[in-house]
C-alpha cells in the first residue's frame, strides 16, 4: 500500500477510537457518516463504503467476516474486525507519502497509526486551504471545519497527537470555550459545593440556607456538563475548595474524575467528594439493578475517587447497581444535618 484515500484514513480513525477491535455494519454506518458527512444523503454511499473497506482490508488495518449483508448491492461483510491499533508498516508509509505542511513536518517521522495518519491527512488539507485565516474558534467549531464532526478534537486532545512539538490549540487557533456554570451565593465561606441533579441541589439549598456552613458558594453541575464548566471556577477567586455530589453509579462518578483532571490542569482546586453526604447516600439509599456492571479495573478507578466510601461503590459498579443522590431528600437532608454537614470542612 502507498497511500490511503482521505476518506479511508479518516474511517480508520474512527475505527481506532472505537470501544472494541469489532464492529458490526450496522454500528459501522454512523461512524461512515461522521469519517466523510458528505457521502451520508448520496446515493453511492454503499458503493463507497464497499470500495472503502476493501481499501483497509488491502492496507491490513480489517480483516472481514465470512457473513455479508446482502440485503443491497454491493454485498457488505456483516462485521469487521480491526487489527492491534499499533503503528505499522502501512501507516509509514502512508505517512512518508503525504507532502506535509510545515506545522506537521514531524508526521512524516513519528510513531503513528494509520488513523492517526488520517487525522493529521485532514489537518493538513486545512494548514493548506485556511492556514493564513487569522480567526480564533472555540474547539468545536474548529473541530467541524477541520473534521466536518464537531467532536473530534475533543475525543483527540488526550492522544499522543497532541503535545509539545505535536499538535496544539494555539497551532490550530483554537480554546476550549468554558461553559457557565449555574452558581447560587449562599454564604461567605470559601468552599463550593457541586451537585449533579437539580432535585437535590434545591433541597441542599434550602437546608444550607438555615445553618451557618463553610459553603459559600453552590452550583448546579447539569450532569456531564460539569466536565468542562468547572473551569469557569477560575472567575471565582473566592473559591478555595471544590466539593462535588453526585449519583452512585459510572457516569456520576466519571464526572468529577474527570471534572478534577481538568481544574488541576488549569491550577484550580480539586474536586473532592462531599464525603458525608456519599456516606448518608450509601446508609439511606436503595441499590436499583439494571446497570451494564463495570469492569473492575475501571470500577476500581471510578471508586478510588471516593476515598473511605471507595469499596462499597466499587462493589455496586461491579454488580451493575446503582444508587440515585435523590435518595438522600430534603427530609433526609434536614433530619441529618449535624452527621454530614462538618465533613464539607
Amino acid at each position: 500500500m502507498t497511500s490511503l484515500t482521505p476518506r479511508a484514513a479518516r474511517l480508520v480513525a474512527e475505527l481506532e477510537a472505537w470501544e472494541r477491535r469489532t464492529i458490526t455494519l450496522a454500528e459501522l454506518w454512523p461512524l461512515f457518516a461522521r469519517a466523510d458527512p458528505a457521502s451520508a444523503t448520496l446515493a453511492t454511499r454503499r458503493a463507497d463504503l464497499a470500495t472503502t473497506i476493501a481499501a483497509l482490508v488491502d492496507a491490513g488495518v480489517v480483516t472481514t467476516s465470512r457473513n455479508v449483508d446482502r440485503t443491497a448491492q454491493p454485498a457488505l461483510p456483516a462485521r469487521l474486525t480491526m487489527t492491534p491499533p499499533t503503528a505499522t508498516a502501512s501507516a509509514g508509509v502512508l505517512a512518508r507519502a503525504v507532502p506535509w505542511r510545515p506545522e506537521l513536518s514531524w508526521a512524516a517521522t513519528a510513531r503513528l497509526t494509520v488513523g492517526q495518519v488520517g487525522v493529521l491527512q485532514a489537518v493538513n488539507a486545512w494548514f493548506r486551504d485556511r492556514g493564513r485565516d487569522p480567526d480564533i474558534l472555540p474547539l468545536r467549531e474548529r473541530s467541524l471545519e477541520i473534521f466536518g464532526y464537531e467532536k473530534r478534537l475533543d475525543a483527540l486532545l488526550g492522544t499522543s497527537l497532541f503535545g509539545p512539538a505535536r499538535l496544539t490549540l494555539p497551532l490550530l487557533r483554537t480554546f476550549r470555550s468554558r461553559p457557565p456554570l449555574p452558581v447560587r451565593r449562599i454564604g461567605n465561606g470559601p468552599i463550593l459545593l457541586v451537585v449533579e441533579n437539580a432535585d437535590t441541589f434545591d433541597s441542599l439549598r434550602r437546608v444550607l440556607a438555615t445553618v451557618p456552613s463553610a459553603v459559600g458558594h453552590m452550583a448546579w453541575g447539569a450532569g456531564g456538563a460539569f466536565e468542562a464548566s468547572v473551569l469557569s471556577v477560575s472567575e471565582m477567586p473566592e473559591v478555595r475548595s471544590i466539593a462535588y455530589f453526585g449519583d452512585l453509579d459510572a457516569d456520576g462518578l466519571r464526572i468529577p474524575v474527570s471534572a478534577d483532571l481538568s481544574a488541576l490542569a488549569e491550577g484550580l482546586p480539586s474536586v473532592r467528594p462531599a464525603d458525608g453526604l456519599y456516606r448518608l447516600l450509601l446508609e439511606r439509599g436503595i441499590a436499583q439493578p439494571g446497570q451494564t456492571p463495570v469492569e473492575a479495573d475501571r470500577a476500581l478507578t471510578l471508586a478510588t475517587w471516593l476515598g473511605d466510601s471507595a469499596a462499597p461503590v466499587e462493589r455496586l459498579l461491579r454488580d451493575g447497581v446503582r444508587i440515585p443522590q435523590e435518595a438522600v431528600s430534603a427530609r433526609v437532608l434536614a433530619d441529618t444535618v449535624n452527621d454530614w454537614l462538618p465533613d464539607m470542612c
